[in-house]
Formats: C-alpha cells, structure tokens, sequence
C-alpha cells in the first residue's frame, strides 16, 4: 500500500487566509467571505432622505414629523455600529445630517402657520362658532367712545338709540366685519345681512334692524 505524502490538496479542503480558512474551489481561486455591511446605517440614510423629501412639501409634509425622527435614530444607531464593524460610518453620518434637516423643515413649517393664524383677523364684538353668532358686547364700547358723532368702531348698537338708520361707509383697514340684526340673542337667524370687507366699502342701516354689530379695526361714518 503506497501512502500519499504531504498535506491535503489545495483547492480541496482550502487554505489558511486572512479571513481564516478559505474554502478553494476547483479552478484554484480562493473564494474570500462576504464582506461586512451596515444595514441599520443603510435602513437610517434611506429613511431619513425620504423624511427630508417629504418635508418640502405642504400638508404631505406633516408625515415627516414620524419619519424623520426614524431616520435620525436609526442612522444614530449605523454610526455606533460603524465603530464596531468599521463600515457604513459616512452613510450613518449623512442619515443622521438629513434627518436633523428634515425636522428643521417642520418646524419652520410649523412656525409659517403659526405666523398666519396670529395674523387672521379675531372678532372683536361678535364671532362664529357651531353654536352660532355670539356678541361680545352690548352696548357701543370704549372704542366708540372718542370718535365723532356720527362715526362708529367696533362694537353692538341698537339701532334708533345707539345708531340711527342710513348709509355708512369706511375707508377700510386690513379687515372688517359687520352684521344687521334682529335680535342681540347670538343666534345666526338674527343676522340680517353680513359681510366682511376690506377696503372702502358701504353698508345700510334699515330701521327695521335691531342691533348693528362692527367688528375689526374699521370706522364707520354717517353719509
């Protein structure tokens, strides 16, 4: 019996390598392990770009307030995977960048909105809600108080007592309201006739109204 010298045949059993033994296919070339990766690196750049994205745009935008967070915790995560497995670092680091961003778009939608719902006009005398108009006030007010005779500001007047029937104009301001009505109840069936105007404008007091309600920073003169 003859018995074969040396060690095992190379591309056989394999050979030992960096990456420890390596399996050697028939052809002679060694066939090296897959390289590392760093999903959660991956998983936090892609949502976080997609949060980024989704931030530019009105209202769609709202979903970024979720997902960016997302992105900003998972690619936190990639780069302390990073330092362990020493890849993916600059994807995890560009995740983390866009959702930082993407929240810095949401909040300076929110602060646009924020800006526009100081700036609407409130109802100083009078104001709309499911249950109906309510009034604020009775009476004329402080605001009427300094002005001409015949010259009226926010507030309720009863008309024939407080404000007598004609035709007023105003020159107009950034916003105004005003109502004729039948009853100082705060019902909407006791508004006549509304209108909100801006700029010079002209309404009619009919001595069949009740109560006259102004409302905004407009004056409104007798003709």
């Amino acid at each position: 019996m003859t018995m074969q010298q040396g060690g095992p045949q190379q591309g056989q059993y394999g050979h030992p390598s960096q990456y420890g033994w390596v399996q050697m296919p028939a052809g002679g070339v060694p066939v090296p392990p897959p390289e590392p990766r760093n999903g959660i690196a991956t998983a936090g750049f892609v949502v976080a770009l997609v949060g980024a994205v989704l931030a530019l745009i009105p209202i769609i935008g709202i979903v970024s307030w979720v997902i960016s967070p997302v992105g900003l915790v998972l690619s936190i995560a990639g780069i302390v995977a990073a330092s362990k497995h020493g890849v993916g670092r600059g994807l995890a680091i560009a995740g983390a960048v866009l959702g930082v961003i993407g929240l810095i778009i949401c909040m300076i939608w929110v602060a646009a909105i924020g800006s526009a719902a100081s700036s609407a006009p409130s109802y100083s005398s009078g104001s709309y809600s499911s249950g109906g108009y309510s009034s604020s006030s009775s009476s004329s007010g402080s605001s009427s108080a300094s002005l001409p005779a015949g010259t009226y500001g926010a507030g309720t007047y009863a008309v024939g007592s407080e404000i007598e029937p004609g035709t007023y104009t105003t020159t107009g301001a950034r916003w105004c309201y005003w109502a004729r009505l039948s009853s100082a109840d705060g019902e909407l069936s006791s508004i006549n006739a509304n209108d909100n105007v801006q700029g010079t404008s002209t309404m009619v007091v009919k001595s069949t109204d009740k109560y006259i309600d102004f409302s905004g920073s407009c004056t409104w003169t007798k003709k």
